[in-house]
């Protein structure tokens, strides 16, 4: 049996995480109405339900049973049991005993994680359960699995207990550094609320030793109709599916005398607070800042208007601050601000600068100085002017896809409906109140209303550093006196620069001629091929309305740049991409490109380079225009290079402090059989850098157009795309060399190699096992490793997990590739207590052994089948898995055809999941890595 929940709300993103307890906020302005496309209603009993139509995917439904219940209403004694209990729903029910209900879903083609999942925040608890909608019985009984979890809960003794080791290997996981800066900073970002200590986990002495009873009368108090909402957003018959919501949950009971569901807020006390943090593994010194305000709700017409201006003003707070950061010897090496929802009932604005070594001062004087020229003159009519158009743009594609978007998309705004009261008018009411907004929102009075942001109350400093800079911070007084002396200088309002040009292009180039076009029927695809030698394939879909995707390639990469100009060439493509295109640097290119739906990346890799990216239908041509620019018009910008430069060099400094960085480090190292093609960049070679070199290497690898294939996916009119491709495309130069991939044997290491790291304080180990060699590539071995894979997932999940409790989750993956030569990796990784990893290891290689010897289980195999049959079909709809399908097919020179998974999925049986698992986890080449801490 596999189990995966927990996707613990709010940890680790603590200050960005909001609660339905701000349903109590004031609220003004005219109400919006609820879109009418959703069916709600309430039973008797006080349960909520949301239903909704919905064919995005198709013949596939989502389904949340959300519960106004988390860990803020746990007593001292039931801290962690919200989440405890959350667990506790994979583990019995009354339909379902045991282990019944994951081993039937998995059965029917749900995946745990990606499907599957729950999780726990302060103040609610949230199942999810997508499921097919053709089997009926199958979504009936999924209806079942809802009510269930509802209150047909068994939590048995045994099952309780057994789960414990299993919580306690999720806290596991998020030992570190970030946990501990968040357990300090915490009870001031709070101040001092009971959030304080109703962290969803809970504690060690909790989970270790609650009795049974605790977790009962939590469920028994608080999982109770009046707090429960089911929502059903799928291809579905809305009345069928109310008949049966009425005739299954109309009986949920509440107790004879329910608790008052209270919601806790967090006090807004007047005062500022600041606070030093350090940790030895922290790489930079950063200065966080929180402005708090009362929060709202999204409710009003001017609850919209206020959203708007916010998502302005944090788009144009983050230009200014990264024109900043791109400056030649930059004050800091990051910036951001922004108004934000945070905790419970507050808002407010939220930033931090990441300053350079030995420049604390001058970083923090520079941030402040910016956010105070914002507050002392606000923005200037040429930024609101590109911010609405940004913003305009973005919400009018939203609208052109209405019809295509996901159920999930709209279950989660139900949640939050339920939760918070939050409006959820639909899309096109949304988009007419945003135009609206938009168009009657003057610079005046949008500078007027974000003076409220920069209040002098209610702020908190937190300084973030390394531990072998304590003794030499600033204290508050003198952090307070920078922004102090920032705020008095004199500050002259921002010059907003104009852009010079108007078009990407002074002349557009003159066409190409198609010299070739062939039709592939069963994909339903047209092969170009134009006077210079480039290769077009065209596949027209109607998976989104206004949605177009791209990649250009061609083999060769790395492979075909020599050793000793490698590592200009490894920074070649994020240089040119970093410095604009022709005579625009970024800043300016970003300008011209305001309101344009376009996403346009060059790329090098090992074994190819070219060019990715994306438009809405109206904005091929401005991105077809970037593509032949990021051939014929490539520059390197000096300043980004110095600054990337600078970048890296601190990340040396840094590279031995922070323990799975050095893991992770030497684990690429090992696997990359210490090829320094494959590894980190030693430091000494960033002074050796060359940006015109870098540049002259990435004009040579994109100087002959003759050998790359263009992969078109989307919404588009394959005749009138025709004219677009012969002009930005067919024009390209050409020189007809014909490259391929050179093989320099960047192989897997031969024989059995094990390594051990010793760093860090906490008692968290990191195991990795891997079995590689070399096989003949083809597409069918390739699929029976990939499925050994998912079986051994399932296998070890069930025994490491479920009978021992030594890890929270474990990942299983096979990577094959065909080319240069034909190569495979099984990889297996988890975390554990650094007293179990021998033990967990015996058990790994004991399952392996198993496959080997008595095969693979019939159950595992179905369940398997049916979760890669239901991801396929899904992904079938989507316009990234034909591009990607397709440029795979290219790139391994595999025939273009329809994926037939019905007849790959025969062919994956337990006897040739038990023949390849003999073949191929041989031992002959074995990687065993391992993370250990230093007490250890």
């Amino acid at each position: 049996m596999i189990k995966f929940c927990c996707s613990i709300a709010a940890w680790g993103m603590l200050l960005s995480v909001f609660t339905g307890s701000v349903a109590h906020a004031q609220q003004t302005g005219e109400a919006v109405p609820m879109d009418p496309e959703v069916t709600i209603g309430k039973l008797p009993n006080g349960f909520t339900y949301y239903i909704r139509k919905n064919t995005t995917p198709e013949k596939r439904a989502v389904m949340y049973l959300v519960n106004k219940a988390g860990s803020i209403l746990e007593t001292d004694e039931q801290r962690g049991l919200a989440h405890f209990l959350e667990h506790m729903a994979f583990n019995g029910t009354t339909h379902y005993p045991k282990n019944e209900l994951v081993n039937y879903l998995q059965k029917s083609g749900v995946r745990f994680g990606a499907d599957l999942n729950a999780y726990t925040g302060f103040d609610e608890t949230v199942y999810q359960l997508p499921v097919s909608t053709e089997d009926k019985t199958v979504f009936r009984n999924a209806m079942q699995i809802m009510r269930d979890w509802a209150q047909e809960l068994t939590l048995s003794d045994e099952e309780i207990d057994n789960e414990r080791g299993v919580i306690l290997e999720e806290k596991r996981q998020h030992l570190g550094s970030a946990q501990r800066i968040q357990d300090k900073v915490m009870p001031l970002s709070v101040n001092q609320s009971l959030y304080a200590s109703r962290l969803p986990i809970g504690t060690e002495e909790v989970l270790k030793n609650f009795r049974h009873e605790q977790i009962r009368a939590f469920y028994k108090d608080w999982y109770r109709p009046d707090l429960q909402a089911l929502i059903v957003v799928g291809d579905v018959n809305v009345a069928q599916i109310e008949k049966s919501i009425r005739a299954m949950f109309s009986d949920l009971r509440s107790p004879a005398q329910p608790k008052e569901r209270k919601y806790t807020t967090i006090p807004l006390t007047g005062k500022n607070q600041f606070l030093v943090v350090t940790d030895p593994e922290v790489a930079t010194t950063r200065l966080e800042l929180s402005i708090k305000q009362r929060g709202n709700i999204i409710k009003t017409k001017t609850d919209f208007s206020n959203t708007l201006i916010q998502s302005l003003f944090n788009s144009m707070v983050s230009d200014r601050l990264n024109e900043v950061a791109r400056q030649k010897n930059a004050p800091f090496l990051s910036g951001s601000a922004g108004f934000s929802k945070m905790m419970a009932n507050l808002s407010g604005l939220n930033g931090r600068v990441v300053l350079k070594p030995g420049e604390t001062e001058k970083g923090i004087k520079a941030w402040w100085t910016e956010l105070q020229r914002i507050k002392n003159y606000g923005f200037t009519a040429g930024e609101l002017q590109r911010a609405k158009t940004s913003f305009l743009s973005s919400i009018s594609l939203s609208y052109k896809e209405r019809d295509k978007t996901p159920s999930e998309s709209y279950v989660k705004e139900y949640v939050r409906h339920f939760l918070e009261g939050e409006a959820s008018p639909g899309n096109a009411y949304e988009t007419a109140l945003y135009k609206a907004s938009a168009d009657t929102l003057t610079l005046q009075g949008f500078n007027a209303i974000i003076q409220s942001y920069f209040k002098d109350t209610d702020r908190d400093l937190i300084l973030v550093a390394n531990d072998k800079q304590k003794d030499s911070l600033p204290s508050e007084a003198m952090v307070l006196q920078w922004m102090n002396e920032a705020a008095v200088a004199p500050i002259a309002a921002y010059e907003d620069k104009k852009v010079l040009r108007t078009t990407l292009l002074d002349n557009v180039p003159q066409p190409g001629v198609i010299t070739s076009e062939k039709v592939i029927k069963d994909l339903g695809i047209t092969s170009l091929e134009f006077s210079n030698g480039l290769k077009v394939l065209l596949k027209p879909t109607t998976f989104k309305k206004d949605e177009i995707l791209f990649n250009g390639f061609n083999p060769g990469g790395l492979s075909q740049v020599s050793d000793a100009d490698f590592y200009n060439a490894s920074i070649a493509a994020s240089l040119v991409s970093a410095s604009g295109v022709s005579d625009m640097t970024q800043a300016e290119l970003r300008k011209l490109l305001t309101g344009k739906n376009v996403s346009v990346a060059p790329f090098i890799s090992e074994t190819s380079e070219g060019i990715s990216g994306g438009s809405a239908d109206e904005d091929l041509e401005t991105a077809l225009q970037l593509v032949y620019l990021y051939f014929t018009s490539p520059r390197k910008d000096p300043v980004m290079f110095s600054n990337m430069t600078e970048q890296a060099r601190l990340s040396y400094a840094n590279a031995n402090k922070a323990p799975r960085q050095l893991y992770s480090d030497t684990l690429s190292a090992v696997m990359a059989n210490y090829h320094f093609r494959k590894m980190q960049m030693p430091e000494q070679q960033l002074n050796l850098l060359d940006a015109d070199q870098a540049l002259a290497i990435y004009k040579n690898r994109f100087a002959d157009a003759a050998g790359f294939t263009f992969t078109f996916v989307g919404n588009f009119n394959t005749d009138s795309i025709k004219p677009l491709l012969a002009r930005y495309l067919g024009s390209l130069p050409a020189l007809h060399r014909r490259e391929e991939v050179k093989d320099l044997q960047l192989n897997y290491p031969q024989g059995r190699v094990v390594k051990k790291v010793i760093a860090g304080k906490e008692p968290q180990a990191i195991v990795t096992l891997a079995f590689s060699g070399s096989f003949p590539y083809d597409a069918a071995t390739s699929d029976q490793m990939k499925a050994l894979a998912g079986v051994l997932n399932i296998r070890l999940t069930e025994r490491l997990r479920e009978q021992e409790a030594g890890v929270y989750s474990v990942n299983v993956n096979a990577n094959t590739r065909k080319v240069p030569s034909g190569e495979y990796m099984f990889g297996i990784n988890f975390i554990c207590d650094p007293r179990n990893v021998e033990s967990l290891i015996l058990s790994v290689n004991s399952e392996i052994m198993k496959l080997k010897t008595t095969g693979v289980a019939d159950d595992d195999v179905v369940k398997y089948k049916a979760g890669y049959k239901s991801s396929v079909e899904r992904a079938f709809k989507e316009n990234g898995f034909w591009l990607n399908y397709i440029i795979s097919a290219l790139f391994n020179g595999d025939p273009l055809q329809q994926p037939d998974i019905k007849a790959r999925l025969q062919k994956i049986t337990p006897e040739t999941l038990q023949q390849t698992a003999v073949k191929y986890f041989n031992n002959a080449n074995y990687i065993r890595a391992i993370l250990v801490p230093e007490s250890n």
